[in-house]
């Protein structure tokens, strides 16, 4: 498998896009969800323009509903693609700038420019330089 990341922008509201990209002859299957936040919390890797990680602000460990539903497994054919989004917000606190995704959030600096990576499955992204 292979996954190649981007963003989209707006306002204060930020998207990862997550494209998982089978590239077996078999079909594969795997659940993709961040209802406890830890799919963000073990997947997202931020780096300065140094290439030194930045260490996460807050970890968040949610404890999901339990509502009795199953969670759905996602089915992934030979050389197909699907997307995933994991949502985002930036906001301000003490002068400075966090990027906060439901599970894990980072201090960013809104003049500087960061990568972000995403690790699903032991397969790490794209690097990807993000402009706040």
């Amino acid at each position: 498998m292979k996954h190649t990341i981007s963003y989209h922008l707006e306002e204060n509201r930020f998207i990862l896009y997550i494209d998982i990209t089978n590239t077996c002859d078999k079909e594969r299957s795997f659940y993709f969800y961040n209802d406890s936040g830890a799919l963000a919390r073990n997947g997202i890797m931020l780096f300065n323009t140094k290439e030194e990680e930045i260490h996460a602000y807050e970890r968040i460990f949610i404890s999901p509903v339990y509502n009795g539903e199953k969670t759905n497994v996602n089915i992934l054919a030979p050389r197909n693609t699907q997307r995933f989004e994991l949502p985002a917000k930036i906001f301000e606190e003490d002068g400075e700038l966090i990027l906060a995704f439901k599970g894990i959030s980072f201090r960013i600096s809104g003049v500087e420019k960061f990568y972000i990576t995403f690790s699903f499955s032991g397969i790490t992204s794209n690097r990807l330089e993000v402009t706040v």
